[in-house]
């Protein structure tokens, strides 16, 4: 039974139905974009779905919040966008690339380019608890404050057990689904490769600034000369707020030997647009780090009936490092494939097997190319990755057409397949010549 009071959604249950033993044909370990929208499709579907996640919501997550295009359309899928309530109110309107050189390229996306769409930034406190009311208003089982502590993945069942509210829980599912982020503790480990040295993994800082003068609704990403991969960004919140951070390559912060805060409050005191910003504008939040793990070839994306999304299968794009998109692309793609041979009497293997299908035709080769484009990005055959890149900003800001790839690429809607595509070689190869 479920009553919506408010912004958020109270779950009303049986005396005792937390107590002892629950059965449910699918557990979900984490109630993020990715749980959250596995939950959304599989009550769609009229699967029993329960969320499990250590958290009560709203809780607040470190990240840039960039809901972009990728995840527009998984919410347009679930008839969520546009719907009444929905917590994107300013709606992205272009790209703004800060090149090491301090150019400034400016894109607008949108409704005037019919290829490229935009998106929006939503804090993650919002975001995150608006998707979960969502997954309950369709018929989803949510428990708050449970910590997961085994997983016990066998050949009839799943056997999820935890704590919750100082008391021990056990659920038994016909399937689980992955869902617990990126840094889930031992229940994770068997399904894990480690991370290793960091240079699969991004660590950002951020924080949340309100009174800023003269933003406009673009996100801004700005290049910092002599620490190339690593950028400062700037997502507006609103007309006058933001989400300001900066992340880097873990192993470049660790070669630098710097720390990721100096860095961070260095781009606040330094950059001219961002002081602009801030000159009568005040920080609002603590500054926060996280870690952002990228995928390695080990990594599975299913394993027995468990299914794993988001990343904890490690689907955070390496170029852009966006993370959202990607994880509800995979929560959709888990709910369908585990709701299909549910519903069609299909031998349990089958939906890990075609999870792991769709993931590689949908998500894993296009990490991968992103992965080595930035390594070819990062160690370039001619040149140095920053006079490369100020070149690129220079050329695009007559070159309309570079400018929109550009900022596609950015906010990632668009395919890393297309760097496979002679055609785009040929293509880039003109607009670079043309003056």
């Amino acid at each position: 039974m479920v009553c919506i009071a408010g912004a958020r959604a109270t779950i009303l249950r049986p005396k005792g139905f937390e107590m002892g033993r629950k059965s449910c044909e699918v557990c979900i370990i984490g109630a993020g974009p990715a749980g959250a929208t596995a939950a959304c499709r599989l009550a769609e579907r009229g699967i029993d779905a329960l969320l499990l996640d250590r958290a009560r919501f709203p809780r607040d997550k470190v990240c840039g919040d960039g809901v972009g295009p990728r995840a527009v359309r998984v919410l347009e899928k679930l008839g969520l966008h546009p719907s009444e309530g929905f917590p994107g109110t300013y709606r992205l309107e272009g790209v703004r690339v800060g090149s090491p050189n301090r150019r400034i390229l400016e894109v607008p996306v949108g409704d005037g380019d019919p290829e490229a769409k935009a998106g929006y930034v939503i804090p993650r406190e919002r975001f995150d608890g608006w998707l979960l009311d969502q997954a309950v208003k369709k018929g989803a089982q949510v428990w708050e404050g449970t910590a997961v502590r085994r997983l016990d993945n066998q050949k009839e069942g799943v056997q999820v057990s935890g704590i919750r509210d100082g008391r021990q829980c056990s659920v038994r599912a016909r399937f689980a689904v992955g869902a617990w982020g990126a840094m889930a503790g031992r229940v994770a480990e068997p399904y894990l490769a480690p991370v290793g040295d960091g240079r699969l993994a991004v660590v950002a800082m951020r924080a949340y600034f309100e009174g800023i003068q003269g933003i406009r609704p673009y996100l801004e990403i700005h290049f910092d000369p002599g620490l190339v991969p690593g950028y400062g960004w700037v997502f507006p919140t609103g007309p006058n707020s933001a989400n300001i951070g900066y992340g880097l390559r873990q192993d470049f912060l660790i070669k630098k030997g710097i720390s990721l805060r100096s860095l961070f409050e260095g781009f606040l005191q330094t950059h001219p647009s961002v002081r602009r910003y801030l000159e009568k504008g005040r920080r609002v939040s603590p500054a926060r780090g996280a870690l952002i793990p990228f995928r390695t070839a080990r990594l599975p994306v299913g394993r027995g009936r468990l299914l794993l999304t988001g990343d904890a299968a490690g689907f955070a794009d390496p170029l852009s490092g966006e993370g959202i998109g990607t994880a509800m692309q995979s929560g959709w793609m888990a709910a369908e494939r585990i709701a299909n041979t549910l519903q069609q009497g299909i031998p349990s293997k089958w939906a890990s097997i075609a999870y792991a299908s769709s993931c590689h035709k949908e998500l894993v080769w296009n990490l991968a190319l992103a992965g080595l484009v930035q390594s070819i990005l990062l160690r370039p055959p001619f040149g140095s990755t920053e006079r490369i890149l100020d070149a690129f900003v220079e050329k695009a800001q007559g070159n309309p057409r570079m400018a929109r790839a550009l900022a596609r690429m950015i906010i990632g809607d668009l395919s890393r397949t297309a760097f496979l595509d002679v055609r785009n070689w040929k293509k880039l190869l003109h607009a670079w010549r043309e003056e």
